[in-house]
């Protein structure tokens, strides 16, 4: 039986080859589009960590965005996490490693397989029924180094010390789609409100709804994926300080 360190291994390796050359050479991963003013440089830098809190939604938004791109990505500790959801906002699974029991060291996991993946998503689990406590501030200077000196990019669901940029994001209400019997319908899609704070810039903020093309019913040859839309032009970004000149 191979044992786990071998496991997490053979997964970086199977990835770190598969990132396309165009991405590889790109010095920031991309996130939905409607989502990207609020970002600095307009998606994720290379080598920094970064933290979600809140809705799965965007970090799966995320994973999706930077999957279609032709990056890699693995997912550490998310066995919760909902595939065929990410799949539906179009991620494409064959450039995802999932490891979802990451035993008593999920930093030690993270730290292998920064090296050659371009994108790592820490989530909260060690195995069934046991959760990573907080991290020290000496673990995480070590995974930030590690993150920067490969290029790569570490999401951390949950918070982490010195991380350079912190997603915020709450679920605001949900769209009911009503179907021809009394009583019955699904739900079409819900809004979700998202706050950004990077190192060295004001946050910013804006409203999103996350919507399928036609609510379900999309032509022939169409693929129905979902997205996350910029809600009546609600990204805010904060405007820069006036400045007067003393004469």
């Amino acid at each position: 039986m191979m044992a786990r360190s071998e496991e997490v291994e053979a997964l970086r390796r199977r990835l770190a080859g598969m990132s396309g050359d165009a991405v590889a050479e790109t010095s920031v991963l991309p996130v939905p589009e409607a989502m990207a003013p609020l970002f600095p440089r307009r998606g994720l830098s290379r080598g920094t960590v970064v933290t979600s809190t809140g809705a799965i939604t965007v970090p799966m938004a995320v994973i999706a965005e930077v999957t279609r791109a032709g990056a890699t990505v693995a997912l550490v500790g998310l066995p919760r996490l909902n595939l065929a959801a990410a799949m539906d906002m179009g991620a494409d699974l064959s450039r995802v490693a999932v490891v979802t029991e990451p035993g008593v060291d999920p930093l030690e996991v993270a730290g292998v397989l920064l090296d050659g993946i371009d994108l790592v998503v820490l989530g909260p689990d060690l195995g069934p029924g046991r959760k990573r406590g907080p991290v020290p501030q000496s673990r995480a200077r070590v995974l930030a180094g590690r993150a920067r000196k490969q290029s790569s990019t570490l999401l951390v669901l949950g918070d982490w010390p010195g991380a350079s940029v912190r997603i915020e994001s709450e679920v605001t209400e949900y769209r009911h789609v009503p179907a021809r019997r009394s009583g019955f319908g699904r739900i079409g899609g819900f809004g979700v409100d998202v706050r950004v704070t990077a190192s060295g810039a004001r946050p910013s903020s804006g409203g999103f709804d996350l919507v399928a093309p036609g609510m379900g019913e999309t032509t022939p040859g169409e693929n129905p994926v979902l997205q996350l839309v910029a809600a009546h032009g609600s990204v805010q970004r904060p405007s820069r300080p006036a400045l007067a000149v003393a004469n």
